[in-house]
């Protein structure tokens, strides 16, 4: 499993280059030198690679500076390495997860009325454990998703699909 992630957020006019670079490094390249590194391992025992995107790359986020780009290299690179080594046996697929408490997102949820609002934008009412996000990576990697390779499985309770129940003047259209 690739799983390193940092956040450096920003408006991109004003980013710096070094944060730019940084992001890359850490979000997209250590997925691709992990995989580099494993791929003789993962050939000889028909393994599987999963890795960490985010819903924010393929979900435009302003602000987030290279966070989002970052993270949409990610998908894209496991489309790649699924092409490249599913002739070999070996699987990839990334998860991309919504919005997860962790030790990265702390500050946010310590604010009870913001996590109060997060839970309340999750279709299913909570915002995710850093245990559900494990749960599906384990599935990835064993054998009841045999069949799944170059796939990026969103894992947000649905709180990307549901924007537009969320429109201002929804409930009197519906209504009518």
């Amino acid at each position: 499993m690739s799983n390193a992630g940092i956040n450096r957020p920003g408006a991109l006019m004003e980013y710096a280059l070094a944060d730019w670079d940084a992001m890359f490094a850490v979000n997209t390249r250590a997925t691709w030198l992990l995989a580099k590194a494993a791929y003789a391992a993962l050939k000889a025992s028909h393994g599987a690679i999963v890795a960490i995107a985010s819903m924010s790359g393929s979900n435009a986020h302003a602000n987030l500076g290279a966070y989002g780009p970052s993270k949409a290299a990610v998908i894209m690179l496991v489309k790649v390495l699924a092409q490249e080594l599913g002739r070999d046996g070996v699987r990839v697929n990334s998860v991309s997860p919504g919005m997860v408490r962790t030790g990265m997102t702390a500050k946010v949820y310590a604010d009870q009325r913001v996590a109060a609002d997060r839970d309340a934008l999750v279709p299913l009412g909570r915002v995710a454990t850093p245990e559900d996000m494990a749960d599906v990576v384990a599935f990835l990697l064993g054998p009841d998703a045999r069949y799944i390779n170059g796939h990026d499985l969103v894992v947000d309770g649905g709180v990307a699909g549901n924007f537009l129940g969320r429109l201002p003047g929804l409930q009197q259209i519906t209504r009518s």
